[in-house]
């Protein structure tokens, strides 16, 4: 959970690092914008997947573990509900991320205005900051459900 934390933010970081650079046209460690903007791709989808995996992971131990008797049914409905407030979001950022990466593809043909890939950086990167906040909730909650599930903290029922 401490590796997707780092990751989380550096891919904010190189995201936000990918819009400055395509607003003012510096390079980046020697890298133009579109070079640079595919490897905090690269970042960004590797770090997402890994939320994703983590949160399948732990609600698949959860399962088994309420299977095997070990606990209440309760803590496996929970692990639930927080996987339908985490996957909305988290996919629809993935998609404005990679809108955002074929738009500027087609900026650099000529093809597309550049101001609507300005515009859309800008509402992914938003979308991002929000999608932080309900992720690090997510695993809060995920960690709280986990340590009451094995009575390494007490429940309040």
């Amino acid at each position: 959970m401490i590796t997707i934390y780092v990751l989380s933010g550096i891919s904010f970081l190189a995201l936000l690092t990918t819009g400055l650079q395509g607003y003012f046209g510096f390079p980046v460690l020697g890298a133009n914008h579109p070079t640079f903007a595919l490897l905090t791709a690269m970042i960004y989808l590797f770090t997402e997947v890994l939320v994703m995996f983590f949160f399948v992971g732990t609600g698949v131990s959860i399962k088994e573990y309420v299977q095997d008797g070990k606990a209440n049914p309760e803590f496996h409905r929970r692990s639930i509900a927080i996987k339908r407030i985490l996957y909305s979001p988290t996919l629809l950022n993935v998609l404005l991320f990679m809108t955002v990466f074929i738009i500027g593809g087609a900026v650099d043909t000529g093809f597309v205005p550049a101001w609507s890939h300005g515009v859309l950086f800008l509402v992914t990167l938003l979308h991002f900051a929000k999608t932080l906040t309900i992720q690090n909730a997510c695993f809060k909650e995920d960690t709280a459900i986990i340590l009451e599930m094995t009575e390494a903290i007490p429940t309040d029922s």
